[in-house]
């Protein structure tokens, strides 16, 4: 009984290996399995503009920690994403945390809702950021992503990369909409 049990087993493994190779005309072409792979893939729809300052900031809970960095959390502001794709053009409300560190750089992190103008839609994002410092000046980069929970946006997925412009006092943006 148990050569017969090998004999089986050692079949079984042959038969499969036999089935995995290139040579076998049974065996998947590249060629159809990258066209699956693609068809499932979404298209990523790029975009770009610019965010500027609508309303000051309110709010925000002051912490003094013993280590000495400085924790600030619940702060909000309102800015303006202005993009050569309606989808991501509105009024953005940002929640924001950061913790201040003993070298003067920052950690943001957060949510965000992006209302789309003209009522289209929602978009919910949740992101993170920092504030470090180069030989050219202070670098300010947020990354965020988020899902449309209402109107044309519903169901979309699209990730944000906004990057400050100081001289210019708005955030330059960068992204892409999952489609």
């Amino acid at each position: 009984m148990k050569r017969l049990i090998t004999m089986f087993l050692i079949i079984g493994v042959a038969m499969f290996f036999y089935s995995c190779s290139e040579n076998n005309s049974t065996a998947p072409e590249l060629s159809q399995s990258n066209q699956v792979i693609n068809i499932l893939a979404k298209e990523k729809i790029q975009f770009e503009g610019i965010c500027t300052f609508v309303a000051p900031g309110v709010g925000g809970d002051t912490t003094f920690l013993p280590n000495g960095k400085i924790l600030v959390k619940g702060y909000t502001t309102v800015w303006h994403d202005a993009t050569n794709d309606p989808r991501v053009t509105g009024n953005t409300y940002w929640y924001v945390n950061q913790k201040i560190e003993e070298d003067g750089t920052f950690k943001y992190w957060g949510k965000a809702v992006l209302i789309v103008d003209g009522g289209l839609g929602k978009w919910e994002m949740s992101w993170h950021g920092d504030l470090t410092y180069t030989a050219e000046g202070p670098m300010l980069v947020a990354n965020a992503v988020g899902q449309g929970k209402e109107g044309d946006v519903k169901g979309l997925v699209a990730e944000w990369t906004y990057t400050m412009d100081f001289a210019l006092s708005q955030y330059n943006i960068v992204g892409h909409i999952k489609e």
